[in-house]
């Protein structure tokens, strides 16, 4: 379910009341937090993270449609961590086992990325709490231990799990696609061609491009490659037998920002003989010819299909 992030206001403290004034929340927090859980405690909180500096606390509200349901926030660590900082968050537990917190996690992450220094986002959910380890899982976190006999919470000694998501440094990284990935990907390609390509092709030419993305037998042949922007997919790159670019394409935002050339440059580093060759559309010549490929042939026509055989050695 998709919740919505946003700064907290003074008027959100009766809604924050009632979310902390449940035991089941409270057992999976830190020490501190009173109980009964009061407006005034709500509001002194609020007060709190509104004053505090932004560049060192990012605490949000969890919405769905303004009203709040629960709570985000990540903490600046100090010193030597100074570019490191820590997470923690709390849902109504009428909203739990929906995907919320999991929404929560991958904004909260994204708004710190893109607009801080900070590397590394840690959160530290007791090791039993699975629901909470879950979340963190699926927001791309990953386990860096079981921390054993590291807190004591209402009396019992706890193992605490350790989750960290590393901000990556370089920017568009490109990776293999697995299968679940594809179809995406497919979709990429067509958007692409349509705006770029399909203009210098007949209805013939783009009906056959149409049919060779819905072939399941040609697809389960390719190898896809893939160069993403956090979770989006902006670039795909296939490879067919023997060493063959079938389908190379960038989204038009992404254009002019190198991607192109990442995904050639990953694609090559599994090929030990370093010659490839593609039936370059009319559009992306001169694309290829940046990438050091050269035309073997004049421009051919088949099934309504307008390309220039090319080869890179």
């Amino acid at each position: 379910m998709k919740c919505e992030l946003r700064k907290w206001r003074l008027t959100d403290a009766k809604a924050l009341s009632a979310v902390l004034n449940n035991k089941k929340v409270l057992n999976n927090l830190r020490d501190g937090v009173p109980f009964p859980y009061t407006e005034q405690d709500a509001s002194d909180y609020i007060y709190t993270m509104l004053s505090s500096d932004d560049n060192s606390t990012f605490a949000y509200a969890i919405t769905l449609d303004d009203c709040v349901i629960g709570s985000i926030g990540a903490f600046r660590q100090g010193n030597i961590h100074s570019c490191t900082a820590e997470l923690g968050y709390y849902l109504a537990e009428v909203h739990w086992g929906k995907g919320i917190i999991t929404d929560a996690i991958r904004q909260i992450c994204d708004i710190i990325f893109k607009t801080t220094d900070i590397l590394r986002i840690y959160a530290e959910p007791f090791s039993y709490n699975i629901g909470s380890r879950r979340a963190l899982e699926k927001a791309g976190f990953a386990l860096e231990g079981i921390m054993r006999s590291n807190g004591i919470k209402n009396g019992k000694v706890l193992d605490v799990a350790l989750y960290s998501l590393i901000r990556d440094i370089e920017p568009y990284p490109v990776r293999r696609l697995d299968q679940e990935e594809i179809p995406s990907a497919l979709e990429l390609c067509w958007q692409v061609f349509m705006r770029y390509e399909a203009p210098e092709y007949s209805a013939e030419g783009i009906d056959a491009f149409r049919a060779s993305l819905d072939d399941k037998e040609r697809t389960r042949r390719l190898t896809f490659y893939g160069a993403f922007d956090n979770d989006r997919l902006i670039g795909v790159l296939c490879m067919r037998a023997p060493q063959h670019i079938a389908d190379f394409f960038v989204d038009e935002a992404y254009h002019n920002r190198g991607i192109g050339r990442k995904l050639f440059e990953a694609m090559k580093i599994d090929y030990e003989e370093q010659t490839f060759t593609v039936n370059s559309s009319p559009y992306a010549v001169e694309i290829y010819r940046h990438l050091g490929f050269v035309p073997t042939d004049t421009e051919q026509l088949t099934g309504g299909i307008r390309y220039t055989p090319m080869r890179f050695n």
